[in-house]
């Protein structure tokens, strides 16, 4: 029986058995309303009626309450009903008169050999009821013993009720009653019945209930059989009674004899209806059989299809494994590798066979394993990654990330990746934070950072505005809490928009609210980011209270300085927003545009206008916003000029009025066309020059590339720039540390850097390049940006290595003349050792004159190669 079915018909049973108990109730508290007498048979007593009504109620709870039958209604509806029952009982058994039967309502029967004292219930009723209700409240327990005995008890009802029914059908006195002569009444019956076989139903998988409500044969079998007997009995009870009513035979013999050829005829079909459903349910059985011989030759079919598969999923598995950028090994259950790939090997330095004849202890650091050794390989199940130190074939130490999947045969695959660079850059992040936080702590204004609509930092400036502590305004409450009350819905919308990602950043000021309920004025700046994921806004904040009452001072003495209106040297209006005519003019503005003050007064301003200016004009006039604009304007002689106006909106006496100055700025605005035309020249001149130039804002994010920087970046990177990337896109930190300390110190310091750097090249030549770094400033030495120039040196480089190559060739070239000259030196001292020996010799016969002159010369001779000997020693 399926669960829903179940639940309604207990539901059903429930209502229409609380439905008698309380019409019948009704009866005897009305008992000129005639409800008893449409009842068959005699009437239930009241108590009766009242225990229906609560063990009906009880059983609709069980349905219909969230906690079923362990809910406190449950158990108190059953216990009233088993209190009601006892009391009853007892005055049975112990012969007493408790006052039970007449408690609620007073019966007036008489008291006689069938009917027991008034008000009270027959003893097989009271009894039921016990049953039934001690069934209920072991129901509350959890205890499954108890829960068999009460699913037994209602049994008992079962048999007592359906007793006392057949007693009723087949007019057997003795059914109707248990030991005493009172018996129970024939709705008391069909309730009993109804109520004990439903109840049963509460727990189906116990006592005989398991019999009738599975879904096997036998289960059916046993819920045909039992409805067809029930059939059966109610049917030969009918005809019996009304045999015995029209004495339709002579005899009782005759009539008894009838009726059991009568019950073989029904028990025979019954055999036969049995017979053909179970032959039935035979066919459909073998259908079935033939059925899954099918189903199992196509599963056998599709296991070996299923296996083919598995074989090239393990191929494309392996080639996944070997192809895969992350190191991955599989080791046994003593850590021992059974497979690596590519990627481990080229991680540690070992080729595959070297690995493969390792255990994975061995890669391991050893200071590390005694302080954390390896866990056991169950506590891997469901563990995240693990980081562990890893030592290479060469000896380097490096951290490794491991993602780890145990299988069933306690093999282990376990995906490696080297996170040594991750993690001195998460350091450097930290490092980054902690800088921040040194700052921001330390700032004379306030900083400020929301997430979900709560301050997650705030610097000790911003709480001591608002006379808080940090803490105090960090993840607690609402930040709308240091906002006043006429100024959040403001401020939250500002927030929203942020949130929403509508707008990037804004400006604004707000009234704020202080811890001691006070107020005071600030400004907001801020700007949405993404900060782990999530929405953030990061911003700055500023007191601006003293700023908020200078400006309503100042715009409380406005009519004081009127007498500024008037001397002010350039033209000055005051002009009615409702009828745009003049109201006041100064004399600067009566001279300039060649009219009188009496001609501007009332006189109408789109006259200063041109025709096709005048629509902008009036849709500037609803425009409830100060600005400056530059706009054109005509003389009274009929003179077009170009003036700056600057407008501001103020209320006098009630009445809305703009204050307007112009200045004529013609001149600046041919000078500044001039500048166009000077700046378009410019960019012809960049873009047509051989050094590529790039300009960069604060933040280091691109503005500008010439042609030539579109080139190069294009040669060495390979795309074109974009005007939303960022410096580091084309100089990355890890491969020019350097020129991004230069690019500090022209940002915050202002210098200018010069430095060369190379590109390696693909065919192994080298690019060189000549770089500039300059700031870029404004009028007040502001820096604004950051101009970077490259300029190609590669042919002036190569010369220069050409240069001192050819110097080491002509050094190396003197340096072998000098080793000859010293050599030379030598030979030559060696004859002329032996021509002074001979003229020594020669003194014997001398020639005076001529020997001195000999002499002198080769003492001249010996001296000069001395000379070079020495000279060539001293620079060898």
């Amino acid at each position: 029986m399926a669960i829903s079915q179940k639940n309604n018909l207990i539901i059903l049973t429930s209502m229409a058995t609380m439905a008698v108990g309380i019409t019948i109730m009704i009866g005897w508290i009305f008992p000129g309303s005639g409800v008893l007498a449409m009842l068959p048979g005699v009437v239930m007593r009241f108590n009766a009626a009242v225990c229906f009504a609560l063990f009906g109620s009880a059983l609709l709870v069980s349905q219909l309450h969230f906690k079923g039958c362990h809910s406190p209604l449950f158990f108190i509806l059953s216990l009233l009903g088993v209190l009601i029952a006892l009391l009853t009982i007892s005055q049975e058994l112990f012969h007493i008169n408790t006052g039970i039967d007449q408690l609620f309502i007073s019966d007036n029967t008489r008291l006689t050999i069938a009917f027991p004292p008034p008000g009270r219930m027959a003893f097989n009723s009271s009894l039921s009821f016990c049953f039934l209700g001690l069934g209920y409240l072991f129901f509350c327990t959890k205890n499954r013993t108890l829960h068999i005995v009460s699913q037994y008890l209602f049994h008992t009802v079962t048999l007592i009720a359906s007793t006392a029914l057949i007693g009723y059908i087949y007019n057997v006195s003795l059914y109707n009653s248990l030991f005493y002569v009172t018996s129970m009444v024939f709705t008391s019956g069909v309730l009993f019945l109804l109520l004990s076989m439903v109840s049963s139903l509460l727990n189906p998988d116990l006592g005989l209930a398991a019999i009738f409500t599975g879904d096997r044969v036998g289960n059916q079998v046993a819920r045909r059989l039992c409805t067809l007997i029930f059939l059966m009995i109610l049917i030969f009870g009918i005809l019996k009674l009304e045999i015995k009513n029209s004495l339709l035979f002579s005899s009782t013999d005759i009539g008894m004899a009838v009726l059991v050829i009568c019950f073989l005829l029904a028990i025979i079909a019954l055999i036969w209806n049995t017979a053909i459903w179970l032959n039935g349910i035979d066919a459909k059985r073998k259908l079935a059989e033939e059925e899954v011989i099918k189903i199992n030759a196509q599963l056998e079919e599709r296991v070996e299809q299923r296996t083919r598969e598995y074989h090239k999923s393990e191929q494309r598995y392996h080639s996944l494994i070997q192809q895969a950028i992350d190191a991955i090994y599989v080791v046994d259950n003593d850590r021992n590798f059974t497979e690596v790939n590519d990627s481990m090997c080229e991680m540690t330095g070992y080729t595959r066979e070297e690995l493969l004849r390792m255990n994975a202890k061995t890669l391991l650091d050893p200071e590390e394993l005694k302080s954390r050794p390896l866990p056991l390989l169950t506590s891997y199940i469901g563990q995240g990654p693990v980081e562990r130190t890893f030592i290479r074939k060469s000896g380097e130490k490096f951290t490794v990330e491991l993602n780890v999947k145990v299988f069933p045969d306690n093999r282990i695959m376990v995906i490696a990746r080297d996170v040594t660079d991750r993690n001195k850059m998460a350091l450097e992040v930290s490092d980054a934070e902690l800088k921040f936080r040194t700052i921001a702590d330390k700032s004379m204004v306030g900083i400020y950072m929301v997430q979900d609509g709560k301050f997650i930092y705030v610097n000790p400036r911003f709480a001591e505005i608002f006379d808080y502590q940090p803490e105090e305004l960090t993840n607690t409450f609402p930040l709308d809490t240091i906002i006043y009350d006429t100024h959040r819905e403001y401020t939250n919308q500002q927030v929203k928009l942020r949130m929403e990602g509508k707008i990037d950043s804004v400006r604004y000021e707000t009234r704020g609210k202080k811890k001691d309920g006070s107020s005071n004025w600030v400004e907001f700046y801020g700007s949405r980011a993404v900060v782990s994921g999530v929405t953030t806004i990061i911003g700055s904040m500023m007191d601006v209270t003293e700023r908020r009452k200078a400006e309503d001072e100042l715009k409380a003495s406005e009519q004081k300085y009127k007498v500024l209106f008037e001397s002010n040297p350039m033209p000055m209006w005051m002009i009615a927003k409702d009828s745009l005519k003049i109201i006041a003019a100064n004399d600067a503005a009566a001279s300039h545009y060649g009219y009188t003050k009496e001609e501007l007064i009332n006189m109408d301003v789109t006259a200063f206008r041109l025709p096709e200016d005048r629509e902008i004009q009036l849709l500037g006039y609803e425009d409830k916003n100060d600005k400056t604009r530059v706009v054109r304007h005509v003389k009274k002689d009929g003179t077009i000029m170009v003036v700056k106006l600057t407008t501001h909106d103020i209320i006098i006496e009630g009445r809305p009025i703009r204050l307007s100055q112009t200045n004529d700025i013609t001149e600046q605005f041919k000078a500044e066309e001039s500048l166009k035309k000077s700046e378009a020249n410019l960019k012809a001149i960049l873009n047509t020059t051989d050094t590529a130039y790039g300009l960069f804002d604060k933040d280091l994010n691109a503005l500008m590339f010439n042609a030539k920087a579109t080139q190069f970046i294009k040669e060495q990177y390979g795309y074109n720039p974009k005007s939303n990337s960022h410096f580091s896109d084309y100089f990355p930190t890890d491969k020019f540390p350097q020129l991004h300390k230069f690019t500090n110190k022209v940002l915050i310091k202002g210098e200018d850097i010069n430095f060369e750097v190379n590109y390696p090249q693909e065919d192994g030549s080298t690019l060189w390049y000549y770089v500039r770094l300059f700031p870029i400033t404004s009028d007040t030495t502001e820096i604004l940006g950051i101009l970077m120039a490259l300029y190609d040196i590669t042919e002036r480089k190569n010369a220069e290595q050409n240069l001192k190559t050819a110097y080491k060739h002509i050094q190396g070239h003197i340096n072998s003349i000098k080793d000859m000259a010293w050599k030379q030196s030598h030979l030559i001292r060696s004859p002329l050792a032996n021509l002074k020996g001979l003229i020594t010799m020669l003194k014997t016969e001398p020639d005076p004159e001529i020997l001195h002159h000999i002499r002198t010369e080769l003492d001249r001779m010996d001296s000069i190669i001395i000379e070079m000997a020495e000279d060539a020693g001293t620079k060898n």
